[in-house]
């Protein structure tokens, strides 16, 4: 019989058939000391007591930022989020919820369709890029950034996307506002050095075009692995709108 270590409890929120419930959870310690993931409770969890709970991971590492979900209101990357007695665990309140802690990412993606390849050559041997551009290739693509970001809440100005409303946007057609993680992605084909010029401008234009305005006042968005969002993403795309985020 294995030793016993004591348990914490927690809370999981989850999403079925249009409902919203929360469960109190016992995780049971594997050490006595343990301070355990939040992946480590789901998995057990489902191990468990709630064998038909939903969500997802993949590296356990840190790498991929499939896991991202909600602890206490705000995203965090699973694998990597330690919880505490009383936490509780949710699916992310910015994207639209498929089941219990899975979301629908497709959206995001869809929105840059057509977007990623404006006038540039692309980059893959990374010829004399600068600093930041490497900085901006850790991405994970966790979308902890959309946490707060007025730019992304426009696109569910009628309703929160957790509350599975079918008035809200359709994810297969791609969000009309943009979101940190898009601009990361424009910005850094702007600083490119394979971009050409007229690349560069179109990648603006498309910046300005998803709602960069909304940035203004905005006091930053926070990268779930620690990217300077505001200082190498958003001010310089601010500072080459200059003027045009003023225009009605």
């Amino acid at each position: 019989m294995s030793e016993k270590h004591g348990s914490l409890k927690v809370e999981i929120v989850t999403h079925r058939e249009g409902e919203t419930a929360s469960q109190t959870f016992d995780y049971h310690l594997r050490a006595k000391d343990e301070r355990p993931m939040a992946l480590d409770v789901l998995l057990q969890a489902q191990a468990t007591s709630m064998p038909e709970l939903a969500f997802r991971y993949g590296c356990r590492a840190r790498n991929c930022g499939v896991c991202t979900i909600d602890v206490n209101g705000r995203p965090r990357i699973a694998c990597r989020a330690r919880v505490r007695a009383g936490d509780t665990i949710s699916p992310m309140a910015t994207l639209p919820v498929l089941s219990d802690l899975v979301v629908r990412r497709d959206g995001i993606a869809r929105q840059l369709r057509g977007r990623l390849m404006s006038g540039g050559q692309g980059n893959a041997l990374n010829v004399e890029a600068p600093d930041t551009y490497h900085d901006l290739t850790a991405c994970i693509e966790c979308y902890a950034c959309l946490d707060k970001c007025p730019m992304h809440a426009r696109n569910f100005a009628d309703g929160l996307p957790g509350e599975m409303n079918n008035d809200l946007p359709d994810p297969a057609q791609g969000y009309r506002w943009g979101n940190p993680f898009s601009l990361l992605k424009l910005q850094r084909i702007r600083i490119d050095p394979l971009t050409t010029e007229v690349g560069r401008g179109t990648a603006l234009d498309h910046a300005i075009e998803l709602g960069l305005d909304a940035c203004v006042g905005c006091p930053g968005c926070k990268c779930g692995i620690g990217i300077n969002l505001k200082g190498d993403v958003i001010k310089p795309l601010m500072d080459a709108a200059g003027e045009r985020l003023l225009s009605p």
